[in-house]
């Protein structure tokens, strides 16, 4: 039977746990270390991700703080914090609920079990949104660097767009798109409001049927805004042919996918697309 005694402390300014071979904590002049057995080196300490102003930190929380996240997707948690999936990534919440609060951010593992781990927000995190979120109660542009405002000097607890990815002057952004017979292909990479259209190529690596057609626009706008039908001949043989169109085109006022609209029954490509920032 064990025996429990209330302690207030112990004389020692050394004092191993577990053992004789265990870690120690040490008081070195009034400051607290963890050593190893024999106090010849550091020994390592772990604790629970942060809450408090005072509490420690870890060295993957503190990471955080150093440089921009990549953030890949947002989340809804007024469900449930959702399970690990097999993608390694970082979610931003933009609805939120089940302890997890607007602008926390989830850490997918990439193991497919468990419960992804919240971030809780910090005052002058960054993060680097590659892809527009909407549809959240808060919302991201594309291509943006964001920091976390806890103190409230731009209006309110929020992330603050503070810059654009991609913003030096002369930076040029790339699109590729692999096209079969697909009525129509969206790009993942939706391309910011007001940007320029430098160049489409449409290049056909094997010939499309007789009468086939491939325009390149916006999703959800004007299908010909990049590439017309009439800027390239899908069913000429002799390929690979590359039809170039270069440009100075507006994007328009939204944020929106390229969309590349096809009407065929065999051919493969592919399509690329250049732009830049209209005020890069």
């Amino acid at each position: 039977m064990g025996l429990f005694k209330n302690l207030r402390g112990t004389l020692e300014s050394f004092f191993n746990i577990g053992g004789p071979t265990g870690p120690a904590l040490k008081d070195n002049a009034g400051v607290m270390q963890v050593r190893n057995f024999d106090d010849t080196a550091f020994a390592r300490l772990q604790v629970a991700v942060p809450v408090a102003d005072n509490d420690a930190v870890t060295k993957k929380y503190a990471d955080t703080l150093e440089k921009p996240l990549i953030v890949a997707a947002q989340v809804d948690t007024s469900a449930s914090v959702p399970s690990n999936t097999a993608v390694r990534r970082l979610l931003v919440v933009t609805t939120a609920g089940s302890g997890a609060a607007i602008g926390d951010l989830l850490f997918d593992d990439g193991s497919s079990g468990g419960t992804m781990e919240i971030l809780a927000a910090v005052n002058g995190r960054t993060i680097a949104v590659l892809t527009a979120l909407t549809g959240g109660t808060i919302t991201f542009e594309a291509d943006s660097i964001n920091i976390w405002d806890a103190d409230g000097s731009s209006g309110g607890v929020q992330w603050v767009k503070i810059g654009d990815i991609g913003s030096v002057t002369g930076a040029i952004r790339h699109i590729r798109l692999a096209i079969g017979t697909a009525a129509t292909l969206d790009s993942a990479t939706a391309i910011p409001a007001n940007a320029r259209i430098l160049q489409c190529d449409v290049q056909v690596t094997t010939s499309y049927n007789g009468g086939a057609s491939i325009q390149v626009g916006v999703a959800g706008g004007t299908v010909d805004l990049i590439q017309a039908t009439g800027d390239n001949k899908p069913s000429a043989g002799g390929t690979p042919n590359t039809y170039s169109k270069e440009q100075d085109t507006d994007w328009g006022a939204a944020t929106a996918a390229v969309r590349v609209t096809i009407s065929a029954s065999s051919g493969v490509g592919v399509v690329n697309v250049w732009y830049t920032n209209a005020n890069g």
